[in-house]
């Protein structure tokens, strides 16, 4: 007999870890990957493909940190500091027990961004790599964790290899592409609004 799921998150988030790029990450793409930098004012920015995305004044470190949807973080957060279930699935069952919830349907949260990558090839292995740790973060829990494929807006093509391969290789059961259009999340002021204000990896 399967197991009985009364509360489901259809929208949990993660927090990818500083490292995933350099474990997970194609080494050919390796040295374009997505990072975290610090700004002259002290805010964390993501930078991909050399350009910086994100709310200049308030910084990425917020993500995931718990009050955010409140508008209570300290905006000096840094990102490492966000909810340790964002980072590690191990620290986010309790979480979920502690909020009655029984299973979770995953997405990133840096990994928004991935659609202001330009290059094609780029954004596929961007999403290869997540998806590639974000297998390994739901492996675990598999009848409480399930992960929701990344897919590169920016070639259909590739976009339909890499749900073919998050389907069988990985066993994901759906894709998603990045709501905002690809002009908008080269705004430093467009999507991240909407991350911030929702709490990611909480």
């Amino acid at each position: 007999m399967g197991r009985a799921y009364n509360v489901i998150d259809a929208d949990g988030h993660i927090l990818e870890p500083l490292d995933l790029w350099e474990k997970y990450m194609d080494p050919k793409f390796r040295d374009r990957a997505p990072r975290i930098v610090k700004g002259e004012n002290g805010k964390e920015r993501l930078v991909i493909e050399e350009h910086a995305v994100g709310d200049n004044q308030r910084g990425i470190g917020r993500i995931g940190a718990v009050g955010a949807r409140q508008g209570i973080v300290d905006d000096t957060m840094e990102y490492k500091d966000g909810k340790p279930g964002g980072f590690d699935p191990h620290k986010r069952i309790p979480d979920m027990d502690a909020d009655g919830i029984d299973a979770a349907f995953l997405y990133p949260s840096l990994g928004l961004f991935s659609g202001a990558i330009h290059d094609p090839e780029l954004a596929a292995a961007t999403c290869r790599a997540y998806n590639r740790w974000l297998a390994d973060y739901c492996k675990p829990y598999p009848d409480r964790l399930f992960g929701i494929a990344m897919l590169p807006m920016q070639s259909v093509d590739l976009a339909i290899a890499e749900m073919r391969f998050a389907k069988k290789e990985l066993g994901f059961r759906g894709g998603f592409f990045a709501a905002q259009p690809l002009q908008q999340q080269d705004d430093p002021s467009s999507g991240l609004r909407a991350v911030l204000g929702r709490g990611r990896g909480s």
